[in-house]
């Protein structure tokens, strides 16, 4: 019995195409996703910075604020 390895290349080479255009694909995906997050969290704009960056400049500011120097405990008695 003869096989027709002219069917079994081309075969191979689909699937090995399409196994690479699969990678692509998700890693193109991977990448957008990864902008995405990137951009929402840790942007540095400054009409409209990402939450984490945000939230940061508040937690600076509070401490920077320092509160407890402002409490007099002589003045509660």
């Amino acid at each position: 019995m003869r096989t027709d390895r002219s069917y079994l290349h081309s075969s191979f080479t689909s699937t090995s195409g399409q196994i690479v255009l699969e990678y692509v694909l998700l890693l193109v995906i991977g990448v957008s996703v990864a902008m995405l997050i990137t951009t929402t969290m840790v942007s540095r704009n400054t009409e409209n910075p990402g939450f984490l960056v945000r939230k940061w400049y508040e937690i600076i500011q509070l401490i920077g604020s320092d509160n407890a120097d402002d409490l007099n405990p002589e003045e509660s008695k």
